[in-house]
């Protein structure tokens, strides 16, 4: 389960760029690491405005999904919109003492958190070993005794752990969607289990894929309660999961988020990321249903 970042792109008109001009895109980026690891293609590249990104199995054309990006003059900023939005769950967990992150990629929120929440404790599930290695030579990552990574299967280490966890942030994909086997009720069951009193799990989704659907519907199996926060110029939602009911409404949100950046300051305003995406309600079509391991063999990693 390879992390991930994915973004279709920092902005729309980048997009559009990258569509009409992709080989003079390609021209100006600059591919600083390459290898094949046991699961995917891996490229780091620079782009001429002084990011730093990761790809998966690219085709280097422009187009390609980024997993994650760096500002090389400011590492610990948060440059990909659903990296910003995903940061809306901190106001809602009880406690800020464990997270657990599945995906690891190029460690953009895992700096970002280290910093903000200097008395957290940041758990990171990482398939692929050569992922960790890269993060640390090329993405600015760090770790130590409060910024860890476990390396296998992020679905094992959930199931497997005792652990209780403050918020679990869900990020893994391939190279263009996130593992099924990350996606199912006896996942989500497991990821719920792992939680602490006060805790919530929260997922960067593509809106667009045609799973969404059945991605909500999932998680509306699982937990009694979902709110979504639809990521600005990007294909991107956030999934934020409670395992008991709140009553959350976006004002409510908004007031928590309003006091946690008092005490956090997080450089995001939050409240107004949640005020611009948050819907009151979520529609789930009557088609869309629950994804089991059953149907598609069971818990075998596959991208």
């Amino acid at each position: 389960m390879a992390t991930s970042r994915k973004i279709r792109g920092p902005c729309a008109a980048l997009i559009l760029a990258a569509f009409i001009f992709p080989h003079a895109w390609a021209r100006e980026a600059r591919v600083v690491y390459q290898v094949r690891s046991q699961y995917q293609q891996i490229t780091v590249l620079d782009t001429a405005n002084g990011h730093r990104r990761l790809i998966f199995d690219g085709r280097l054309d422009g187009l390609d999904p980024i997993q994650s990006e760096m500002n090389l003059d400011a590492p610990e900023e948060l440059t990909l919109f659903y990296t910003r939005h995903i940061m809306s769950a901190l106001p809602v967990a009880g406690k800020l003492r464990r997270i657990l992150i599945i995906g690891l990629g190029g460690a953009s929120m895992q700096r970002y958190l280290h910093r903000l929440l200097p008395d957290a404790t940041i758990e990171t599930a990482e398939l692929d070993p050569v992922i960790r290695d890269i993060a640390a030579k090329y993405f600015d990552f760090r770790e130590d005794d409060r910024q860890i990574v476990h390396i296998g299967d992020g679905r094992v280490f959930v199931e497997a752990s005792r652990d209780h966890y403050d918020v679990i942030f869900l990020d893994a994909f391939g190279a263009d969607s996130i593992p099924y086997r990350l996606t199912t009720r006896e996942f989500l069951e497991a990821v719920k289990a792992r939680l602490a009193e006060g805790g919530v799990a929260c997922a960067n989704l593509w809106d667009g894929a045609p799973e969404y659907p059945d991605m909500l519907r999932t998680y509306a199996a699982v937990f009694p309660e979902l709110h979504v926060v639809k990521c600005s110029s990007s294909g991107n939602s956030v999934l934020l999961a409670l395992p008991v009911n709140m009553g959350l409404t976006v004002q409510t949100w908004m007031g928590k988020a309003g006091e946690f950046e008092k005490a956090y300051p997080t450089d995001l305003d939050l409240a107004r990321l949640i005020e611009r995406g948050a819907a009151e309600t979520i529609r789930i079509p009557a088609r869309a249903r629950i994804l089991l391991d059953k149907d598609k063999g069971g818990i075998a990693w596959e991208p």
